[in-house]
């Protein structure tokens, strides 16, 4: 009977030991394919969860990303301040993103989103680190009822912006604290789709395993039958 509520039941088992694969860079793919679906506040999670990241961050700045993830303003201003004496140009490039990121979600805040005067008290603190351009882009801001009108911003959320702003920010801040020439390693996939391609190889080879036919793959075997098995020649695993 169990069998026969899944055909996945009969299809041979890949047993985890046996795959060689480490389950850091299981979680990676999955990880990638997340950010790419802009499934942000699952990728996070996941990260969080189970503290693998989707890419390898120098000890420096783990702290920074910890707090802008959570949304800790203050606190992620003070820890820019320490580069501030020796690099005033990213530290100014940094605080632009840092307090944008800040900008954009009291806007998204709905109900709750402040009155005008506290936005343009915002607006204030970022003029001085952008250009004319930039801040003229940021007060169009003000006029619309909901930031996802901006095409740009259609699929935008909190907790995307945030982790878009740590990514960006740790382009910044990075050659500050790398020796001259090194470069974080980073844990992502080589190539695109790298997780359906995975995937799609992982079906074809079960598909052959049991003598299925090419195009018979479907999304994951599901249709197939033990009669189907039967028939093309392969056999359950015992």
């Amino acid at each position: 009977q169990a069998q026969e509520e899944s055909g996945l039941k009969f299809l041979p088992a890949m047993r985890a030991e046996s795959t060689g694969i480490d389950d850091g860079d299981v979680l990676i793919l999955i990880m990638d394919y997340l950010k790419r679906k802009q499934l942000m506040s699952t990728m996070c999670t996941l990260e969080e969860e189970t503290g693998v990241q989707a890419q390898e961050e120098i000890e420096e700045l783990k702290t920074l990303k910890e707090l802008v993830l959570k949304g800790k303003w203050e606190e992620a201003e003070s820890f820019l301040q320490m580069v501030e004496p020796t690099a005033k140009q990213q530290y100014d490039q940094a605080l632009f993103v840092l307090r944008k990121q800040m900008f954009m979600e009291l806007l998204d805040e709905g109900d709750k989103r402040p009155e005008l005067g506290e936005l343009v008290q915002v607006l204030k603190g970022l003029e001085e680190l952008c250009d004319k351009a930039e801040f003229k882009e940021l007060c169009f801001f003000l006029t619309l009822t909901d930031i996802r009108q901006q095409p740009e911003f259609k699929h935008w959320t909190a907790t995307g912006g945030r982790y878009a702003a740590y990514d960006s920010m740790s382009g910044i801040l990075t050659p500050l604290f790398s020796s001259p020439g090194a470069a974080p390693a980073a844990r992502r996939p080589e190539g695109p789709c790298r997780l359906e391609v995975v995937l799609s190889r992982g079906v074809r080879h079960q598909a052959d395993s049991i003598g299925a036919p090419h195009g018979f793959e479907g999304p994951l075997l599901r249709d197939a039958t033990p009669d189907d098995v039967a028939r093309w020649g392969g056999a359950p695993p015992r």
